[in-house]
């Protein structure tokens, strides 16, 4: 019976692998900007929670991959910002994408908004 729904559902194009990944919460264009310049670390809480306000897309970051996810199915994700997570979920890789299941905090981010790297 296994093996017949593993079947149709590689037919339909439907078969989802949950994930399970380590990371954390950003707004999209402070995010995308730390990861083009290959400095994936979190944003400042009060940064990200602002930008969040004020309309700008969440995004998870995931540090080993270095990509930013948009999310689907996280309705609560303004109370995780500021906390590494474990975020369980279905990856699509062509529209960098998660469907989030569940949400585990792990520990708290503590550090302020980025300035610039003194040369």
């Amino acid at each position: 019976m296994l093996v017949v729904a593993v079947l149709l559902g590689l037919m339909l194009g439907r078969w989802e692998d949950t994930v399970t990944l380590k990371g954390w919460l950003s707004d999209k264009g402070c995010a995308q900007a730390k990861v083009k310049a290959e400095d994936v670390t979190p944003n400042g809480t009060v940064c990200v929670k602002k930008c969040l306000d004020e309309g700008a897309e969440a995004v998870f970051v995931h540090p080993v991959s270095r990509t930013a996810f948009a999310l689907k199915n996280y309705p609560t994700l303004r109370e995780d910002v500021g906390y590494h997570l474990e975020l369980t979920g279905v990856v699509d890789e062509k529209s960098k994408t998660i469907t989030v299941r569940s949400v585990k905090r792990l520990d708290e981010i503590v550090n302020v908004c980025a300035l610039p790297k003194k040369r």
